[in-house]
């Protein structure tokens, strides 16, 4: 399934996403005491596919705003001549929420330049047709500049190329299960192979947290994403043969200890009501 040995670092992502009220209001030529819930229904009722049963279909993505991105970070480490895994789990804006990183072009900005830095295979779900779509016509919306992150070099060896469909530097795990109407989605591939998959959120219930000023709410749905992602490619990974026995084990236990790590802290109640759920299946 998988071309190539486990790449390092690896970055597992999400985003979240809602209409874009602002992009509405100059693209209708909306009157200024039209609301930020009237914006976002006109870009739905323009939308292909609204009707009374779907009133809030999923806009393009050049109309969707980015509210969130979350990442978990993966890197091997070495303690007392052992071979570990180091996580690390972030988001965009981060929790405790951080209101100097709640505007879209510095989500896209930061993220895109963290990437460019340190130079990590992406890996998603549905996230070549998705994720990096909004990333790039959100971001040319914005005015954000992604040197590093743009770059394509000749050769594979030579740099990351995070736009090749056919390489793995991007590595959308959907398209390993790519079945048309078949395929699975990530919530019930994670839930069958006994992850915890979504909690108390799903895709659908975005805009309207947004609307409430739930922004909190929506961070923690986009970073539990991330987790079901990263376990849904390790088994991906343990398919493959890519880890021993040993190790796979081990990367096991290692996230487990991060995951209670985590948990422990007094943000992150999302993530122990995780926890109880994964013990509870």
């Amino acid at each position: 399934m998988l071309k190539n040995e486990i790449h390092e670092p690896t970055w597992f992502f999400d985003l979240e996403w809602v209409p874009d009220a602002a992009g509405a209001m100059r693209l209708y030529d909306l009157p200024p005491e039209t609301t930020e819930r009237e914006a976002m229904e006109r870009l739905w009722r323009e939308t292909p596919g609204y009707c009374e049963e779907n009133p809030c279909p999923f806009v393009k993505y050049l109309f969707s705003r980015v509210v969130s991105i979350a990442f978990l970070s993966r890197r091997i480490v070495f303690k007392d001549g052992e071979r570990h895994i180091e996580f690390g789990l972030h988001s965009l804006p981060k929790l405790p929420l951080d209101a100097a990183v709640s505007d879209e072009a510095e989500i896209i900005g930061q993220f895109l330049h963290y990437v460019g830095v340190r130079s990590p295979q992406l890996v998603g779900y549905n996230s070549m047709e998705a994720d990096l779509q909004v990333l790039i016509q959100r971001g040319l919306i914005n005015e954000v500049r992604a040197e590093s992150f743009s770059d394509r070099p000749n050769k594979p060896w030579e740099g990351r190329d995070y736009f090749d469909k056919f390489g793995e530097s991007h590595l959308d795990l959907m398209k390993k299960f790519s079945s048309g109407a078949m395929t699975p989605r990530l919530n019930d591939l994670a839930r069958l192979c006994g992850f915890p998959g979504k909690m108390d959120v799903d895709g659908k219930q975005v805009a309207e947290l947004w609307l409430a000023g739930e922004l909190k709410q929506i961070v923690e749905y986009n970073q539990i994403d991330t987790l079901n992602t990263y376990l849904v490619w390790l088994r991906v990974v343990n398919f493959s043969g890519k880890l021993s026995e040993e190790e796979y084990i081990t990367e096991q236990d290692d996230f487990r200890s991060f995951l209670d790590a985590e948990a422990a802290k007094e943000e992150n109640d999302h993530l122990r009501r995780f926890i109880d759920k994964w013990d509870a299946d």
